[in-house]
Formats: C-alpha cells, sequence, structure tokens
C-alpha cells in the first residue's frame, strides 16, 4: 500500500505547472503585442508597463510625423543649411536637405560639423562659420560669422492616429505629458491638437531625463517614448522606454520596446497586453498550486492510484497553456 500511494504522489505531482506558469504567459503577451506592432526584448520590459501610471511622450517624430518640411527660405540660406545637415540624422536636417534636393540645390561640403543635442549644428560652409539654432516658434535661424542672419520656416504634421491614441491611453487611468525642446507656442498647439494639457516645452535631453527622475522620486512609473538621438537618457532612465522603429539607432538600442508601425497605437495595446499577461500568471499559478495540493494530498490518503494519476498529471500543464492562450483572446477583444 505504501508503495501504491508513494508512486501516485510522485506520478500525479506536477511542479513543471507551477514553472511554467510565467513564461508561457508572458510568451503570449509577448507575441500578442509584437502582432500589433510593440515588440519587446524581454518579458521584464512587458510586465513592468503594469506598474507604469504617467507617459511622457517626446513630439517630434513620436507624436508628430517627425518629417518637417520647409515652409519658406531663399535658396543660398538652403544652401549653406543643408551643407551643414546632410550628415545629420534629425528631422530638422532631412526636412533642409530633402528641400534642397527638390530644388535641385547643389549640397555644398561642410568641415569642422559639431552637432550638439538640443541646441543645433555649426561648421564650415565653404571657408566661412555657420550656425543653426532654434529661432522662433516653427523657425530655424542661420547664423554667420560676421553676424549675418537668415530665418528657414518649418512646419510639421501630428500622426492621423495621435490624438484618438492619447485618448485610449487616458482612458486606461494613465498621466499623459508632452516633452519637447520646441518652443511653448508651438508645444501648446501640438498639446490641443492630441489633447494633452500637460505640456513642457524648451526642455533639453539632460531635462527630460531629470524630468522621469523626479516623478519616479514622487513614487510614480513612467513610460517614456522618443525617437531621437536626444531622447536617449530619457528612455534609460523611464521605468519603460518604448521607441519609434523609425528613428535613431541609439534610441532603439537603449529602449525597453520598439514600435514598428509609424503609430502610437501600439502603446496602448502595450498596456492591455501587460495586464492581460499579469492577470494569466497569477491565475496559472492558482491553479497549479491548487491542483498540487489536492492531487498530491489525494494520492498520499490512497484516493489516486497511479493509472489515474498518470491521466491527472499532464491535465495540470494543459490547464496552464489553456490560460496562457486566452492571452492573446483577451488582447484580440480589448484592442478591436
Amino acid at each position: 500500500m505504501a508503495v501504491t500511494r508513494a508512486v501516485a504522489v510522485l506520478v500525479v505531482a506536477c511542479p513543471c505547472a507551477l514553472a511554467l506558469s510565467r513564461p508561457l504567459a508572458a510568451a503570449a503577451g509577448l507575441g500578442a503585442a509584437a502582432r500589433r506592432g510593440l515588440l519587446f526584448r524581454s518579458a521584464d520590459g512587458l510586465l513592468d508597463l503594469v506598474d507604469v501610471d504617467t507617459v511622457a511622450l517626446d513630439k517630434t517624430g513620436t507624436v508628430t510625423k517627425g518629417a518637417l518640411t520647409v515652409l519658406r527660405a531663399d535658396d543660398e540660406t538652403l544652401r549653406v543649411a543643408a551643407g551643414l545637415e546632410r550628415y545629420s540624422n534629425h528631422p530638422i536636417a532631412r526636412a533642409i536637405v530633402d528641400e534642397a534636393g527638390r530644388r535641385g540645390i547643389p549640397l555644398p561640403r561642410g568641415t569642422d560639423i559639431k552637432e550638439t543635442p538640443g541646441v543645433g549644428i555649426s561648421g564650415r560652409v565653404s571657408g566661412k562659420l555657420w550656425r543653426l539654432r532654434a529661432g522662433e516658434a516653427g523657425q530655424v535661424l542661420l547664423l554667420a560669422d560676421d553676424n549675418r542672419s537668415a530665418v528657414i520656416d518649418l512646419g510639421d504634421a501630428v500622426r492621423p492616429d495621435s490624438a484618438r491614441a492619447i485618448s485610449q491611453l487616458c482612458e486606461l487611468g494613465l498621466e499623459i505629458t508632452l516633452l519637447t525642446g520646441d518652443h511653448e507656442q508651438v508645444a501648446q498647439r501640438i498639446g490641443r491638437e492630441i489633447g494633452v494639457d500637460t505640456v513642457i516645452p524648451q526642455i533639453d535631453p539632460a531635462g527630460k531625463a531629470e524630468w522621469v527622475r523626479a516623478k519616479q522620486s514622487c513614487g510614480h512609473r513612467v513610460l517614456f517614448g522618443g525617437d531621437g538621438i536626444n531622447d536617449g537618457p530619457a528612455l534609460a532612465q523611464a521605468d519603460v522606454g518604448i521607441a519609434m522603429g523609425s528613428g535613431a539607432a541609439s534610441s532603439v538600442l537603449v529602449a525597453d520596446g520598439v514600435i514598428s508601425a509609424a503609430s502610437l497605437g501600439p502603446i496602448r495595446t502595450g498596456f492591455i497586453a501587460a495586464r492581460a499577461c499579469s492577470r494569466a500568471i497569477r491565475l496559472n499559478q492558482v491553479r497549479s498550486i491548487a491542483y498540487n495540493v489536492l492531487a498530491v494530498s489525494a494520492a498520499a490518503l490512497g484516493f489516486v492510484n497511479p493509472l489515474v494519476a498518470a491521466v491527472l498529471m499532464p491535465l495540470s500543464s494543459a490547464m496552464v497553456i489553456w490560460g496562457s492562450a486566452r492571452v492573446e483572446a483577451v488582447v484580440r477583444r480589448q484592442v478591436q
């Protein structure tokens, strides 16, 4: 009798179900998010979203298309500016170089180029020292070493789904803040368009990281979304960093997750997947513990023989697999 009961206990016990409860649910959550445009480096990045209560977003290239266009500039100003910006990946640089190409302006070769994130770019073009700096709202100033200056007017457009995506994030109970280095007038206009009340303009890259750090010191968990090289410090400081896949390589490398689509919608999907994944993990663990307690107790008391135990043991793993598979169904239902 003792041997029979011992064999039944050994057969019916299934610690593997408890061990698999987290990785199976996490894999289902990662897959659900990835299929909808948000790729995470690890399950930890996804599950950290469960505790996030504050979302901070960069403006250019994240909330907006990042495809700035030159609205007004004379050919000579554009030629010199393009000579400075031809080696930069910043959205303003791409707009200036693209406009020069559309006008058929030959690009000069700049030398001694120095780009300072959040400040501007400087260098020599045609033997003269030039600097590009932010001017008034929507403007870039081209400054020469002899105090001459010229203005380039630029414009950017909000992504079509930004307002809807931010409204949906608010419905999840999240606090949304827009951080940008642009002038207050431009920042407030974009904030009104997308429905964000908290807008912090004229903030440099170090300031963004410091803002995130200050929020964390007050007990908040912060998600930061950005795309540029100047967003790297904030992406690294945030509890969860999300980068746009079309952004700078440095931001993609430092972020916990990457959005493959030109949209903010996948961020909401990430929150839904993370919450569904967390619930599935808890339920899987409860089912696994309950099964082992009941099944092992029954086997020890002689109510389960080894043959029945062999049938019951795979059922515990099947419960975990079923619970994990439901993550995709939950995400599909809530995203739709």
